[in-house]
């Protein structure tokens, strides 16, 4: 049986691209993510370093979020943002290159915060 850890909400004491190898260190064999970056579309290095801190682990990544705004400042997703409709679109494409390379096919996208209108 495969267990998979959030690694956005457990072992938060660690920098986030240390949390994968953690993870497998404490026995997990799959690891998910809420969006890892700051923004719709990070730069190559940035998902580079991702992917590669996920499969230098020996993990499999299960689950992973699309981006859903700042989250701490009470964003809770892009979906229902008209106003950011072309940037959750642009994720996607972000999102379905990290899923096609590290083998991910469970994706959430936040609907978000009811906006008026």
């Amino acid at each position: 049986m495969k267990y998979s850890v959030n690694c956005s909400i457990l072992l938060t004491e660690l920098p986030l691209l240390e949390r994968p190898a953690a993870a497998k260190a404490a026995g997990f064999d799959a690891v998910e993510f809420w969006w890892p970056f700051e923004t719709s579309v990070p730069t190559d290095a940035q998902v580079t370093r991702f992917e590669n801190a996920i499969t230098d682990a020996g993990v499999q990544l299960t689950g992973l979020n699309f981006n859903a705004g700042d989250m701490p400042g009470g964003d809770r997703g892009l979906v229902s943002w008209p106003a950011r409709s072309a940037e959750f679109l642009d994720n996607v494409d972000v999102v379905a290159g990290i899923g096609e390379r590290l083998g991910c096919k469970a994706f959430n996208a936040l609907y978000g915060n009811r906006i008026d209108g």
